[in-house]
């Protein structure tokens, strides 16, 4: 039977209640001042809930779930705070040892709320760590792993039951990858957003014709293909826009609703950004909000209606 969602909130509430009032007292006893025991006390905080992860997964115990995500990530944090004050590491190292992190406990903690963060993790810290080594250039690559596993993993009998939730959190970092567009150093090269852009009109013209091809006529999925690429042509300087209809024709195709929620929601945010990003005077900008909607209108009515739709 499977735990009510409010018990396994509360569970972690009190897990994470627990687990300050540990480190508290060890404040108090002024244990934390020591550099070699934070490091060992968190290390075995981690390895411990590894191995109950995977004994209450056997047992099938999914209330304890919370509880073990709660003690991983506070111990993870007493190792990290134990590993700064004894090594003193650059800002690069430190985020190198988080994502080494991340790939072990997505790999080798059984515990789905902890699987659904690690990538989102992974990718988030991945991309701050390009910032400080200043190869923004290798973003884009960065965004076209994350697209295709995405796509790969979007498939159900590609995510197994340990892994169903990576999809969603896949998702999820590729909207967080398609967030460093606003930044000033992308901003300052153009090309940098345009070819995470360009990817993202790949990879739906990719999934369109996996999608609609066999079902309809090549000439109409010529025609809605360029329609497709016409939509985004203003709008290449905002990745975003078009990461997150990618997402809705992925969940139009997947019958995935969390997906398609999470676009749409995505979409009207990356739209805004948009729009008071644009350097041009009101009237230009209220036009080109208009024609777009019209024609994001246009291709909602398509997808409504169209073959993609059909399951």
């Amino acid at each position: 039977m499977k735990t009510p969602w409010y018990i396994e909130i509360l569970s972690f509430l009190g897990s994470l209640l627990a687990g300050g009032f540990f480190l508290l007292c060890l404040v108090v006893l002024g244990l934390l001042n020591n550099k070699d025991l934070n490091l060992f006390l968190g290390l075995v905080v981690m390895i411990l809930v590894s191995v109950f992860s995977f004994l209450q997964t056997r047992r099938k115990k999914e209330s304890f779930g919370p509880i073990l995500f709660s003690f991983l990530n506070q111990g993870f944090c007493l190792f990290l705070f134990g590993f700064h004050e004894t090594y003193k590491p650059e800002e690069t190292s430190f985020l190198w040892l988080i994502l080494c992190f991340q790939l072990i406990f997505f790999f080798f903690v059984s515990n789905p709320i902890q699987r659904f963060l690690s990538p989102i993790l992974f990718f988030l810290f991945f991309g701050f760590l390009l910032l400080e080594y200043n190869l923004l250039y290798f973003l884009p690559f960065l965004t076209a792993i994350c697209l295709s596993l995405l796509f790969c993993f979007s498939f159900p009998r590609n995510a197994p039951e340990p892994y169903h939730h990576l999809p969603y959190s896949l998702s999820i970092s590729l909207l967080i990858l398609v967030n460093f567009s606003f930044f000033p150093e992308l901003k300052e090269i153009p090309w940098k957003r345009e070819s995470q852009s360009i990817i993202f009109l790949l990879g739906g013209s990719y999934l369109l014709y996996k999608e609609l091809l066999p079902k309809i006529s090549i000439f109409s999925f010529l025609l809605f293909l360029v329609f497709f690429t016409f939509i985004f042509l203003p709008t290449v300087q905002t990745p975003g826009i078009i990461a997150s209809f990618f997402i809705i024709l992925l969940g139009f195709a997947r019958g995935d609703s969390f997906l398609f929620y999470l676009a749409w929601i995505s979409f009207f945010l990356f739209y805004f950004g948009y729009y008071y990003d644009l350097e041009t005077n009101l009237l230009d900008k209220a036009k080109m909000m208009i024609g777009s909607s019209l024609l994001f209108f246009a291709a909602y009515l398509f997808l409504r209606f169209s073959p993609v739709r059909e399951k």
